[in-house]
Order: C-alpha cells, then sequence, then structure tokens
C-alpha cells in the first residue's frame, strides 16, 4: 500500500501545462496500464487495461471501470476538455486484482476537438443515446477479442449512470456496482437547480434489468453532489438493487480506501452487505 501511496504521489508532480487528458494519460502510465483506441461509428474511446490483470487468462470474470462526468464546466464556462482532472477512478482500479479495463467516454481523453464531438456530449447529452450506444459498441469490440465469460460494471459517479444505461447492451453482465452515482438525473438536476439535461437517458424511468443481475449502489452519507436519498430511492423501485451507505463518506472521500474491502465483498458473492458496513 506505501508504494501505492509514493506512485500515486509522483503522479501529481506531472507538468501543470499537460492537458487534463494528457495528465490523465500519464497517471494511467505510471499507475501501469495500457492505453489503447477503439473507434466506432460515431466516436473514438480511450480504453486503458490493467495490463498484468488482464493478460491473466486464468480469469473469466471482467471488470469494467466507467469514469465520472470529469468537468464538464469551469465556472460558468464550457471545459474545453472535460476528462478528469482527479481521476479517482485510477485509484479505484489500480487496486483490483481481478481483470479490468476502464472504458472512456465519447470525446474525453484527446478526443473533444475531433469529430463529432461537440460540448453538448459532456454537457446536456452527456448520457444520450449517441453517447451509450458508442459506449456499449466499443465494449463490445474489445471484447471480441477475448473470451470473458462474466462482466462487472463499475462506475463512478456519472460513470455510474452510464454502467445502468450500457447494461441492456452488453450480454454477460453478472453484476453492476455504482459508487455515488447519479441514478436519477431528474431528481438531481431538480436538487441543484440546474437546467434538465436534455436528451440525456435517465436510469431512474429505464428498462427494468434482468433479475439475474446483481446491483450495489453505493452512496456516502455526506455527499452533497449526489446526495444519498437519490440513491436509496432509486433501490427501492428497482429489483436487484441494493443501495449502501456509508455514512462518514463524501462524493470522494474516501472510496479509494475503502476500496479492497469492498471488492472483497463483491467478489465473494455477499449480495447482503452487513449493516455494520454501511459507516
Amino acid at each position: 500500500m506505501k508504494m501505492r501511496h509514493y506512485v500515486w504521489a509522483s503522479v501529481m508532480l506531472l507538468s501543470a501545462c499537460a492537458t487534463p487528458s494528457e495528465r490523465f494519460a500519464d497517471a494511467a502510465d505510471t499507475l501501469g496500464f495500457e492505453e489503447l483506441t477503439v473507434r466506432t461509428d460515431r466516436f473514438a474511446h480511450r480504453i486503458y487495461s490493467h495490463i498484468n490483470a488482464v493478460k491473466n487468462t486464468d480469469r473469466k470474470t471482467l471488470h469494467v471501470y466507467l469514469d465520472g462526468d470529469g468537468t464538464p464546466w469551469q465556472q460558468r464556462w464550457i471545459a474545453g476538455d472535460p476528462t478528469s482532472r482527479s481521476p479517482i477512478i485510477l485509484k479505484l482500479m489500480v487496486q483490483d486484482s481481478e481483470p479490468s479495463i476502464l472504458l472512456g467516454r465519447p470525446c474525453y481523453h484527446g478526443f473533444s476537438g475531433t469529430e463529432p464531438c461537440h460540448n453538448k456530449f459532456w454537457t446536456s447529452h452527456r448520457y444520450s443515446k449517441p453517447v451509450v450506444e458508442s459506449m456499449a459498441a466499443a465494449l463490445q469490440q474489445w471484447l471480441e477479442t477475448t473470451d470473458f465469460n462474466e462482466i462487472v460494471l463499475v462506475g463512478y459517479s456519472g460513470g455510474g449512470t452510464l454502467a445502468m444505461l450500457i447494461a441492456p447492451y452488453i450480454d454477460k453482465i453478472k453484476a453492476i456496482v455504482t459508487v455515488a452515482a447519479n441514478l436519477d438525473i431528474k431528481a438531481w438536476s431538480e436538487f441543484h437547480g440546474y437546467l434538465p439535461l436534455s436528451d440525456s437517458l435517465n436510469p431512474a424511468v429505464g428498462p427494468e434489468l434482468p433479475p439475474m443481475i446483481r446491483q450495489f449502489h453505493l452512496a456516502g452519507g455526506k455527499d452533497d453532489n449526489v446526495p444519498p436519498f437519490i440513491i436509496e430511492a432509486f433501490a427501492k423501485t428497482h429489483s436487484r438493487a441494493q443501495a449502501i451507505i456509508y455514512r462518514d463518506f463524501d462524493h470522494q472521500c474516501c472510496w479509494a480506501e475503502a476500496w479492497p474491502s469492498i471488492l472483497g465483498k463483491i467478489q465473494a458473492g455477499n449480495v447482503a452487505f452487513n449493516a455494520g458496513d454501511s459507516r
């Protein structure tokens, strides 16, 4: 664990002159992730793989990580590059001993200035059908070269929103794990007083997923970005969806520190987390 902290501290010394996409890529490289690009008929997607884990052919379950919304806005202005400035998702994935990849979102990771990208795809249309379908197609394309039997989708913040929306398109989904995820975009927009996310899909009113897909929806009790009531309300109206509240966590703290324990329970097939685990 000390070595991981040292590596991450080294990542933070990267040049401040680099773009968010460049800093993210440098951080992923420093942590030992391999980068490749997958292109669908609409968008290009960056995929980062956990090299040692993915090449372990004895493992047949793949964990697919989906990052949050990053920085769509900078104060009152739309960001030119929405890629995460503080990539918690990398801190989670580096601690995962299972085969794992990070599936990049359209127009993130250096593609914001390419066709057909437009800033609507990281603002109002961030969860739109073109985004969801392209991400699902990119994942399917990557999976064609592998023989994984089961898929677990792991989404942080807005990545959890996308995990719920992508799941119907992907075979072999075993479970979905969301962390501080916006599972009801209407309730979230109203809570913050934001304009509605026009043309974005809402998991809260989407089709019910097959009952064999387990859903673990983790929320921080002190999260003022995605308050826990949004996640609890979602779980109450969806079968096999379990809300798990970590009372002392917020939107960023302390998911990375708790991740090994959380992964252990999920990998052990512990569907019902003990009440004492929600803290």
